[in-house]
């Protein structure tokens, strides 16, 4: 099983190119690692305060029920779905997190923007393009696809509420 890892921002829209490449996914079930990276803490003050664990305040409810739907919808490619953050911008401590998280591809397409969910999120754009481990760039292609079932997602979502 490959391990593949996602950066979000716990949007519907990443959940629909995730969606993509789900569907052009091709041989062995796959475990998703659902990314987000944060800065670490500036002061005391962050440490202990209300704000200091930003991975849980940008998950939110729409964003998990996607992820079950994604998961129940394709049970046959994928093994398991989870979110996994970090704290920290060095590349070494990007590496540190993929060789302990048995990464085997990162799928980050070319042109995906992320929202900033939360004033400590970074954008792992630097950190992907030097992470020294494949990075699929492009959305796969799938046969017989039409542009309604990419957006039927969204509307499931819509209706998860």
């Amino acid at each position: 099983m490959k391990n593949i890892l996602f950066p979000t921002d716990f949007t519907p829209q990443s959940l629909g190119v995730l969606e993509q490449y789900i569907k052009g996914a091709s041989g062995s079930r796959i475990t998703i690692i659902l990314f987000a990276s944060f800065e670490m803490p500036a002061s005391e003050q962050e440490v202990v305060g209300a704000g200091n664990k930003p991975h849980l305040q940008v998950m939110n409810e729409e964003f998990r029920k996607g992820c079950k739907k994604l998961k129940e919808k394709y049970a046959g490619l994928i093994g398991n779905i989870f979110f996994k953050y970090m704290y920290g911008n060095t590349r070494q401590v990007f590496r540190n997190y993929l060789d302990f998280n048995e990464i085997d591809q990162i799928f980050f397409p070319e042109g995906f923007q992320l929202m900033q969910p939360h004033p400590r999120f970074l954008d792992p754009s630097s950190l992907i393009n030097n992470a020294g481990i494949p990075v699929i760039r492009e959305l796969p292609t799938v046969a017989n696809s039409r542009p309604k079932q990419a957006a039927g997602l969204k509307t499931e979502l819509s209706a998860s509420y």
